[in-house]
């Protein structure tokens, strides 16, 4: 979800925009964003971040990346920069912190995308403990997708 494309309105009248390219630059610097000219910056766009942590992501990011190989490329990037955020928040969290993300996994064409399962990867490379999840919904949309708190602490 591009939360600066649902945000836009506000963001013009409270000031803070006053062109489009402004929007889609702050889409870009945002964890996922691929609004407006983020979507462009996609097309060149290379992870620069290594290995991803979960055993099977280059291959489901392959599998998306045959039927549309934007949307492969939006996958990687957003966990790119999931993977650069959980790393410094470990950073700064405190010992014995806990965390606690909501997530939904998804499903693109025929492969699935176990977020939940990329994140507890992604928490537990960047040093966190404790790493778990549960489902907590099931979603209104395809049979198999649901709603995940995914949980760790700062050791």
């Amino acid at each position: 979800m591009s939360y600066i494309r649902e945000l836009r309105p506000y963001m013009y009248w409270l000031g803070f925009w006053e062109s489009g390219r402004q929007a889609g630059e702050m889409d870009w610097q945002a964890i996922g964003g691929t609004w407006g000219c983020a979507t462009s910056n996609l097309s060149d766009w290379e992870s620069t971040n290594g290995d991803m942590a979960y055993p099977h992501f280059n291959d489901i990011v392959s599998a998306i990346s045959e039927q549309l190989p934007l949307l492969g490329k939006y996958v990687h990037r957003y966990f790119d920069d999931i993977k650069r955020h959980l790393q410094s928040l470990r950073k700064v969290v405190t010992p014995k912190a806990r965390c606690f993300y909501i997530v939904g996994n998804s499903k693109f064409y025929d492969t699935m995308l176990p977020v939940e399962e990329f994140y507890a990867a992604l928490f537990e490379d960047a040093g966190f403990t404790d790493v778990g999840w549960k489902a907590i919904r099931k979603r209104n949309s395809k049979k198999e997708l649901f709603e995940y708190v995914v949980h760790a602490g700062a050791p």
